[in-house]
């Protein structure tokens, strides 16, 4: 009795010991592994959303590349400028855009319908009909569009009834409309192309990035209205009506915001996209986004339990053994116990589950580590994040090794993008050339590299010892590896800009702008090239500030195209670096700056700076093999004086554009006037017949007597409106004395006599 007593209390106190240890340890780890969990969930959220917009932004911009390419068609500029003249080259025409209408839609099969519309003459085509604007199935764009500021437009999601071989469908559709020409202020449009994507083809990419989250994926426009939904009854609501949705003026820029309803708790992700300002939505219920760490929790707490049994068991054997010493009842006990095994099974399955649920969770893990990766790398270069001790600890959690004594930052663009077949293309040798960057790093130090965009692969590279000189050598060895490696396997060229080595994690983002700023010289030394930032980066000594404020005073020559001045200015300059002993490397350095500081002067009134340059002609290899100073002066004088006989002729040219937009504006208001000639033109504007009617030409791509014929007879359209006015009465308006010379033009550029062109318009 009285061992027993001492029994139960030795089972007791232990009990109660082991039950606080186990509690204690358990309830602590779990706190600590929370929070950083917590972030890992949420970003791992807003990195799929990222996904969902990248996918979705992918196929939108094909459709605008699409676009812009089959605008560019001249028989579609035919249409949309209304210059049809005659039903032959009308119908001719119509069955070549018919053609191209079918190649484009089995081109992107994500393209649902499409149209052109022509603000001449108030009219539209598909692929399947012609019809004017009045009697159109679908004209809910053509306001979006007289307001449009922009060149294109992503209009929301919106109901039409689409006519396609004769049958009529109801479809949820995605807009895109894009104004002709391609570059134009307002006014001086002449037409559109009309764009449709069934929403469904946005909802089906949105469906497949769900399927790895619980919770509802949306898209909104700017004012709220969802636009692209997998429950297709919340279309064309407001985001107001979804009640765990927040308001819209929380969701700027990207992130994440959590919200109380009476139907529980919900963290909405949202993305805001750049392309079409449309945001992506994303909203999970707290439960659901929280059950890893549920599960985590219920793992521990069963860890938790089953150590605590384990503790029981010792403690009630060591009691038995030191209580009750007798052979016969230990072994009597110890018999009863293994007998029961089913104690021993099912804390064999807790752990079999604790197993299952971590290598679960280790997976979603493993699976949003690039876009964590990337995201991090991207932060490293672009300098938005301040507290770089936090940033070591991400790094080594992601399996980046970086050494922290000095960084040189690469920057490696594809050449000839627009050569490529496809944007995947570019896209596939993207990825590829980071990749064989990343494993040419691997065997000189330490690196990791970075697609900032299609085409275009940052390299982070770090070095162990705090070299400069060295781990600037090195860079652009990898650098060089890098570029013949692609030219031989890839068959392709790229241009590298080096960056200069930097100190600590702050270094990489200076660095990192080093390189793009030494890409720009692309246009000067060609590409297929690496540019090192020490190869175009000028030594602005005190000695040499004069020679520079020189050399800004040449410039200033350039941007006032004064020819006679521009000789005068490089021999001062030229004799003042003869004079001050100025070293040959940093003359050519001199020279290469003035011609890109020319060329921006001229940029920046307004002139295409790839018009200043041949893409054979390698101007830094020029400069180079320069053997004299004479050289490099003869050579820089004959290039800066072709950039500005190439500004005058420009200038000429827009003189002359000028002079044809007075002359239509001229005809516009006086197209009543039965005398008006080619000759009469000439005298007023003083200029000469023949110049006349070729400026004319080049200008308007048609002559003098269509375009004249062209507003009278729109002109007459107009008045054939107006039942009470005769066709005699209505020719002489237009500037035609004899009224069967207007009936018979006017038949021939509209198909119709006037008489019948009224009675279908007033019927």
């Amino acid at each position: 009795m009285f061992q027993g007593n001492i029994s139960a209390r030795f089972k007791m106190i232990y009990g109660v010991v082991f039950l606080l240890i186990i509690t204690s340890t358990v309830w602590l780890s779990y706190l600590s592994s929370k929070g950083s969990l917590e972030e890992q969930l949420k970003d791992t959220n807003i990195a799929l959303l990222h996904l969902s917009q990248q996918k979705i932004e992918m196929i939108l911009r094909e459709i605008d590349t699409n676009t812009i390419n089959f605008i560019q068609e001249p028989e579609v500029a035919f249409f949309l400028n209304g210059r049809y003249t005659n039903d032959d080259l009308r119908f001719n025409h119509f069955n070549v855009l018919n053609a191209k209408f079918k190649v484009l839609m089995n081109a992107n099969s994500n393209i649902s319908s499409f149209y052109l519309y022509s603000m001449q003459n108030k009219s539209l085509l598909t692929d399947s009909i012609f019809a004017d604007e009045a009697d159109f199935y679908d004209m809910n764009w053509l306001q979006p569009f007289q307001n449009m500021q922009r060149y294109q437009q992503w209009l929301g999601t919106r109901k039409i009834t689409e006519i396609s071989s004769g049958f009529q469908l109801d479809k949820n559709v995605m807009t895109l409309v894009r104004q002709f020409p391609l570059i134009s202020n307002p006014q001086y449009r002449k037409g559109a192309i009309i764009v449709n994507v069934d929403e469904r083809t946005v909802a089906s990419l949105i469906a497949d990035v769900d399927k790895q989250r619980p919770g509802q994926t949306l898209i909104v426009n700017e004012q709220g209205i969802i636009i692209s939904s997998q429950n297709k009854a919340q279309l064309f609501q407001p985001l107001t009506r979804i009640e765990a949705a927040p308001g819209l003026e929380q969701l700027n820029g990207s992130g994440y915001t959590m919200k109380s309803t009476k139907e529980g708790s919900f963290t909405t992700f949202y993305v805001s996209s750049s392309y079409n300002g449309w945001k992506y939505i994303s909203i999970v219920p707290n439960p659901e986004m929280n059950r890893p760490l549920q599960i985590i929790r219920n793992l521990l707490y069963a860890i938790a339990a089953g150590m605590f049994v384990v503790a029981l068991v010792l403690v009630y054997a060591v009691s038995n053994y030191t209580f009750r010493p007798l052979e016969r009842f230990f072994r009597s006990f110890a018999e009863k116990k293994t007998g029961r095994p089913a104690d021993l099974t099912y804390l064999e399955k807790f752990f079999k589950q604790m197993m299952s649920d971590n290598e679960s969770l280790q997976k979603q893990m493993h699976e949003s580590l690039p876009a964590l990766k990337w995201r991090l790398i991207m932060s490293l270069l672009m300098a938005d994040k301040t507290n770089y001790n936090r940033m070591r600890k991400y790094l080594d959690l992601l399996g980046i090794q970086l050494y922290e004594s000095c960084f040189v930052v690469l920057v490696i663009e594809l050449d000839r993008q627009q050569d490529a077949v496809s944007p995947r293309d570019v896209y596939l040798f993207t990825y590829a050339i980071s990749n064989v960057a990343e494993e040419l790093v691997s065997g000189v130090c330490k690196g990791v590299s970075v697609e900032i965009s299609d085409g275009s692969v940052a390299v982070i590279m770090s070095f162990e010892e705090d070299d400069p000189q060295g781990s600037q050598i090195t860079a652009l060895q990898v650098a060089d590896l890098v570029k013949n490696y692609v030219s031989t396997h890839f068959k392709q060229t790229v241009t590298i800009g080096v960056g200069s080595p930097h100190v600590q994690l702050e270094g990489i983002h200076k660095s990192y702008q080093e390189a793009l700023h030494a890409l720009k010289y692309k246009l000067i030394m060609g590409i297929n090239t690496v540019i090192c930032i020490d190869d175009i980066a000028g030594n602005h000594n005190d000695k040499f500030y004069r020679i520079w404020a020189m050399g800004d005073s040449v410039v200033g020559v350039i941007r006032d195209t004064e020819q006679a001045k521009l000789e005068v200015q490089l021999r001062k300059l030229f004799d003042e670096m003869v004079a001050s002993n100025v070293p040959p490397e940093m003359v050519k350095q001199m020279c290469i700056q003035l011609i890109m500081k020319s060329i921006k002067a001229l940029s920046d009134k307004g002139l295409d700076s790839k018009e200043f340059l041949d893409p054979k002609e390698n101007i830094y290899l020029q400069i180079d093999t320069c053997a004299t100073v004479e050289d490099i002066q003869t050579y820089i004088a004959g290039f800066l004086r072709q950039l500005i006989v190439r500004t005058e002729e420009k200038r000429e040219a827009k003189a002359g554009n000028d002079t044809v937009k007075q002359i239509v504006t001229y005809l516009e208001q006086h197209y009543m006037d039965s005398d008006l000639s080619l000759n009469l033109l000439a005298e007023k504007f003083n200029l000469s017949v023949p110049y006349l009617s070729k400026l004319f030409k080049e200008s308007t791509e048609t002559n003098f007597m269509d375009c004249l014929i062209r507003i009278r007879m729109e002109k007459a359209k107009e008045l054939l409106l107006d039942p009470k006015l005769k066709i005699q009465s209505i020719a002489e308006l237009v500037g035609y004395n004899n009224p069967q010379s207007f009936i018979r033009i006017f038949k021939k550029v509209t198909g119709q006599t006037p008489g019948e062109y009224r009675g279908n318009r007033l019927r």
